[in-house]
C-alpha cells in the first residue's frame, strides 16, 4: 500500500484530534467530578444513574409525606392533651362543687367555667392544620360557611359533621400510613361532651348528688381520651420508623449514584498524565514529519 504525504498528514491530524479530545474529556471529568458530560459519554451508566435518580426522587417524596404526616400526628396529640387537661380541670371543679358548704350561687358560678371548658373542647375538636380539620375523618374540607365538624346546639348537645374515614399518606413503596383519628370514634364516643353537659346542668340545678355522679363520668372520659393519646403515640412511632427507613434508602441510593457518576480522581489524574505524555510525543513526531519536503531529497 502506497503511503503519501497527504495520508500521513491526515493520520497525524486524526491522532492529535483524538488525543486532544481525550485530554479535554479527562480534564472535564476531573474539574466537574463526574465521568460524563453528555449521554454519549457513558450511555449504559447514564441509564443506570437515571434509574437511581428516579428512586431518589421517590424517596424525597416519601420523606415529604412522612414529614407532613408527623406534623398531623403531632397536632392530633396536642388536641387530645388539651382535652385531657380540660377534663382534669372539670373534675376538680366537680369535686369542689360537690362540697356541702357551697350554695346555689356558688355552683352557678362554677357552671360558667364548666361551660367555658365545653366550648374549649369543641374548639379543640375543630382544630385545623393549614386549612384542613384534623378530627373530621377524610372530610377535612368542604364545609358550608359557618359549619364545622363539631357543633353545639342551644340545648348544649354536640353533633359531629365529619366522617369516620382514614387519612393516609404514602410513606414507602406500596405502603400507606394512617395519620388521623376520626372525631366520632376518638371524641364523640368518649362521653366527654355528655359528661361536661351533665356537670353543667347539675351545677345549674344545684343538685349535689348529680354533681357527684358526673365525677365518675369525667374519669371514664379521661381514660378514653388517654387511650386515644396512646393510639396517636403508636402512629408517631410508626412514622418515625418509616422516616428512618427512608433516610437509610436515601443514603444508599446516593452512594450508588456516586459510584456510577463520580470521577475516580486517582485513575483520572493518571489517565491525564499518560494522555499528556502521548500528546507531547505525538506533537514532537508530527513536527519532524511536517519539516520533510521534496527539497530534502534533492
Amino acid at each position: 500500500m502506497r503511503v503519501t504525504m497527504t495520508t500521513m498528514y491526515n493520520r497525524i491530524k486524526t491522532d492529535l484530534s483524538r488525543l486532544t479530545e481525550r485530554l479535554d474529556k479527562t480534564n472535564a471529568s476531573i474539574s466537574s467530578g463526574k465521568i460524563y458530560r453528555s449521554p454519549s459519554d457513558a450511555p449504559v451508566k447514564l441509564t443506570h444513574a437515571l434509574g437511581v435518580r428516579d428512586n431518589l426522587s421517590d424517596v424525597d417524596q416519601f420523606q415529604r409525606n412522612i414529614s407532613y404526616g408527623k406534623g398531623w400526628v403531632k397536632a392530633t396529640e396536642n388536641i387530645f392533651t388539651g382535652i385531657q387537661d380540660r377534663l382534669q380541670r372539670a373534675k376538680e371543679l366537680a369535686i369542689e362543687a360537690a362540697n356541702d358548704t357551697l350554695n346555689k350561687d356558688d355552683r352557678r358560678a362554677i357552671a360558667q367555667e364548666v361551660k367555658n371548658i365545653l366550648d374549649e373542647v369543641i374548639s379543640l375538636g375543630n382544630t385545623k392544620l393549614g386549612n384542613r380539620y384534623i378530627l373530621a375523618g377524610s372530610k377535612t374540607t368542604g364545609y358550608d360557611s359557618g359549619e364545622q365538624p363539631f357543633e353545639m346546639d342551644r340545648e348544649g348537645n354536640v353533633t359531629y359533621r365529619g366522617n369516620q374515614e382514614d387519612v393516609r399518606v404514602d410513606v414507602a413503596p406500596g405502603i400507606k400510613q394512617k395519620i388521623n383519628l376520626d372525631g366520632k370514634s376518638s371524641l364523640m364516643e368518649s362521653g366527654t361532651f355528655e359528661a361536661l353537659k351533665d356537670l353543667y346542668d347539675s351545677l345549674m340545678a344545684n343538685s349535689q348528688p348529680n354533681i357527684e355522679n358526673t365525677i365518675k363520668k369525667l374519669d371514664d372520659s379521661m381514660t378514653y381520651i388517654s387511650n386515644q393519646t396512646a393510639r396517636i403515640g403508636a402512629m408517631e412511632s410508626s412514622m418515625d420508623a418509616k422516616g428512618d427507613l427512608m433516610d437509610s434508602q436515601k443514603i444508599i441510593n446516593k452512594e450508588i449514584l456516586s459510584g456510577i457518576e463520580d470521577t475516580d480522581m486517582i485513575e483520572a489524574i493518571s489517565d491525564l498524565n499518560s494522555t499528556q505524555t502521548a500528546y507531547q510525543a505525538a506533537l514532537g513526531a508530527a513536527s519532524k514529519v511536517m519539516k520533510v519536503s521534496l527539497a530534502d531529497y534533492i
